[in-house]
């Protein structure tokens, strides 16, 4: 009995101890992982080291303390510090620190640091990724990440990338990259609730109301939605790996819903709202959350606030973006730094290293193609990017200037605002989108009569407005097509403080949402074959660069880059035009692309060779003949037409015909010559000559008493004077500075004339003041020296 008893005395004392040694095992247990939200944390990371994390709205820092001193620190902005997971390999203790990326990208980068007894060491720091996620286990860790193509929108990429890494030995080892399609298909799991969609056109009210309540241009907050969701606060289909979300570092679990949670599991609805990352768990966090989700107002609200909070990083104490032009949040081109925040201060945001894909390029891009807005092309080239220790992006500039016509949102105009006509047949309809009534012409003066109406589509993403003309005209217009200010003349400034530059301004911006596949370099202080080689670069839709005949000039090299052709052409010999030194530095700076030198022994010869390239690419049949003289403008005042139309410059001497140009005749059996310029360019001699080749009826002049005539009768010739829509305008002494134009107005259909630098001809003068009639936008080649700014108003008067 007492045996018995002795026993039972002994098992109660043993559960008894397990009851209390239980609880203070589990509670003791070391936490391996710590998530950070705003504000400031403190954990004790080790038995000596402790962590403290700051997360605020710009500036966030991290410090691991250790005996009182900091031995290891990361400052922080636009960055917020996520989570830290503790790990231990080969009895080695490691950190793995996340971080992301202020903005709708969420981009995440993770450093790995080895903790000792010595301190806290950085052994691994990786690449930026957009939208990853990241799951850590043992000596493993794992992304899942989007990739892009071109059209796609945020929430929908093309392809999805796994990757991982693994530490061993201090070092980590980045594995291989697999690669599969996004696939938007969803598996037979039910859905608990669905929602469904409002009409495009509910939307696009929902837009334009939110935008103008806060002041903000709606076609900026309609081009920001439409990237990040398409215009979507809900998946039509929910994609099987949105239902795989699950709770973790910063992501939301898939909640049986079909919101349009990004492939992040962060990003919520229409405008991919990420807010909530960084919020303290509990009732106020929920809302907020379950608000963005079943309001697509709300959310819309949010994300408008985001992108107003971003507008002023150029305020900060210390900006984080530039400022553009006088700062005027009315002008739409004065948002890119700002919609360039909205997504994110990372890399791939960089415009010079990605021009077409960074951000605020897509954004701009659609706003052009859905808006119908002429944006005007950032100038890329003038910008000095550069990246912090963390690989945020960073600009040298304080302030960039953007010279061109400033666009002011048209959807902002209500009842009984003046707006004007900005485009030649406007339609004019009996409602909004209804049958066409009437035309309108560029400049005429219209009220606004009542309340917008929006297209139920979210690729037209303009509004219908009622107005009423000085005639008493009445109907609908589509708002892309009114100017708010008397400014319905687009007028552009396509310079640079050098010739070099100017080329590298046209380029940016007649190439600046399109990649071209080639491109061609002539010698910019003797540019005559260039002259003859812009129909060349006409004829391959390609950008024409000049410069300095024994090296890269350092801008060209920059805009080189950007642009990463398959192609590059130069044009003329190694002695008289570009040196052997350029060729080669251009394949050792671009070895996979194919350099081809184009030349001969001298500018005839190489304008030769230039004409037998075109008729690679387009049968020739016709010619152009003009004289080879370096100080004559006529081969340029001819250029845009003849490189629209792919029909070869060739260079003859004054007396006689060079020789090279029977050739071409003969050789490619060329039906029709015309002579550009007056009879000392071109003299009756040559003229005989060529009717004798191709018969009298089949060789034509174009000239006029001056070079300035010449280039009007070019447009009187093969134009007419009442269907220009843009008019390109040069100094015509000294060419040089517009010479990189050519192929730019050959692809938008438009001539060049010329004129004095600091005095309007008087031909050019009466010309203008009594032909042309379309008021056609201006482009106008060069700076104030080529053309002083009394010249270019006088010009701007006339054509309005």
């Amino acid at each position: 009995m007492k045996h018995n008893q002795l026993i039972k005395y002994l098992f109660s004392m043993i559960l008894l101890s397990l009851v209390l040694i239980l609880p203070f095992q589990v509670g003791a247990e070391e936490v391996d992982t710590y998530y950070f939200n705003n504000g400031e944390t403190k954990e004790q990371l080790t038995e000596t080291k402790e962590i403290l994390v700051s997360n605020g709205d710009v500036h966030s820092k991290l410090s691991i303390i250790e005996g009182g001193k900091e031995i290891f620190n990361k400052e922080l902005f636009t960055v917020k510090v996520s989570s830290l997971k503790k790990v231990v390999i080969d009895n080695q203790n490691y950190a793995i620190i996340t971080y992301r990326y202020d903005g709708s990208s969420n981009a995440l980068y993770f450093e790995v640091l080895k903790l000792d007894e010595t301190g806290a060491e950085s052994v691994y720091s990786s690449d930026v990724y957009e939208r990853a996620r990241i799951n850590i286990e043992d000596n493993q860790i794992t992304l899942n990440y989007p990739e892009f193509e071109e059209g796609d929108i945020m929430t929908e990429p093309s392809k999805i990338v796994t990757q991982t890494f693994s530490i061993t030995n201090n070092i980590v080892v980045e594995g291989k990259r697999d690669i599969e399609n996004s696939n938007i298909l969803s598996s037979d799991k039910k859905i608990g609730a669905l929602s469904e969609n409002p009409s495009y056109a509910e939307v696009n009210k929902i837009l334009t109301e939110e935008s103008l309540k806060a002041g903000v241009a709606p076609e900026i907050v309609k081009a920001i939605a439409f990237q990040e969701s398409g215009w979507q606060q809900d998946w039509t289909v929910v994609p099987d790996r949105v239902k795989a979300c699950k709770a973790g570092d910063k992501t939301l679990a898939y909640d049986d819903t079909n919101v349009k949670l990004g492939y992040d599991c962060i990003g919520i609805g229409i405008m991919q709202i990420s807010n909530h990352m960084y919020l303290k768990d509990g009732p106020e966090k929920e809302k907020y959350i379950r608000d963005l989700k079943t309001n697509i107002r709300f959310n819309i609200q949010e994300g408008i606030k985001i992108l107003k909070d971003k507008w002023n990083y150029s305020k900060a104490k210390t900006p984080i973006i530039p400022t553009i032009n006088n700062d005027d949040p009315m002008v739409i081109e004065n948002w890119y730094f700002a919609i360039m925040a909205y997504n994110g201060m990372l890399p791939r945001n960089n415009p010079l290293e990605n021009p077409y894909t960074a951000y605020q390029e897509k954004v701009f891009e659609r706003l052009r193609d859905y808006s119908l807005i002429d944006i005007t092309p950032f100038p890329t080239y003038k910008l000095e990017p550069y990246k912090l220790e963390n690989g945020q992006l960073r600009f040298h500039n304080e302030n960039v200037v953007v010279e061109g016509p400033q666009h002011y949102s048209s959807q902002s105009l209500v009842k009984n605002d003046t707006a004007y006509i900005n485009a030649n047949g406007v339609r004019l309809r009996s409602s909004a989108g209804g049958s066409v009534i009437g035309s309108l012409n560029k400049g005429t003066k219209v009220t606004i009569t009542g309340i917008y109406k929006g297209n139920n589509s979210n690729v037209n993403q303009y509004v219908w407005l009622p107005i009423r003309t000085s005639s008493g005209q009445t109907g609908w217009v589509a708002s892309s097509y009114l100017s708010p200010k008397n400014e319905y003349l687009d007028v552009y400034r396509l310079s640079g403080l050098t010739r070099y530059e100017t080329g590298v301004s046209i380029s940016n911006f007649g190439w600046h949402w399109e990649q071209p596949s080639s491109v061609v370099i002539g010698r910019g202080d003797l540019p005559i074959d260039a002259l003859t080689g812009s129909v060349l670069a006409s004829s391959l839709d390609s950008p024409l660069l000049l410069t300095q005949n024994n090296k890269i000039t350092a801008s060209v090299e920059k805009e080189l880059d950007r642009l990463q052709p398959d192609v590059i052409y130069i044009l003329g010999g190694e002695t008289q035009a570009i040196s052997a030194d350029v060729e080669k530095a251009l394949k050792e700076k671009f070895p996979n692309s194919g350099i081809n030198r184009i030349s001969g022994r001298d500018r005839y010869v190489t304008a030769l060779e230039v004409a037998k390239e075109v008729d690679k690419h387009s049968n020739v049949d016709e010619i152009f003949v003009t004289t080879g003289s370096e100080t004559s403008s006529d081969p340029l005042a001819i250029a845009p037409y003849a490189g629209e139309n792919n029909i070869p410059i060739l260079l003859t001497g004054n007396k006689k015909l060079n020789e090279n140009i029977q050739t071409y005749i003969t050789d490619y059996g060329v039906k029709k010559v015309t002579i550009i310029g007056g009879k000392i360019a071109v003299s009756s001699t040559v003229e005989k000559q060529l009717k004798e080749l191709v018969g009298t009826n089949n060789v034509v002049r174009v000239s006029g008493a001056t070079r300035f005539e010449t280039s009007t009768a070019i447009v009187d010739h093969y134009y007419g004077t009442s269907d220009i829509d843009n008019l390109f305008v040069s100094q015509g002494m000294e060419t040089a500075d517009a010479l990189t134009a050519a192929p730019f107005a050959a692809k938008l259909g438009a001539p060049i004339i010329l004129t004095l630098s600091n005095k309007l001809p008087n031909e050019v003068n009466t010309w203008l003041n009594k032909k042309v009639n379309s008021k056609p936008d201006l482009y106008f080649l060069g700076g104030s020296v080529a053309i002083s700014e009394n010249t270019r108003n006088q010009i701007i008067n006339l054509v309005k």
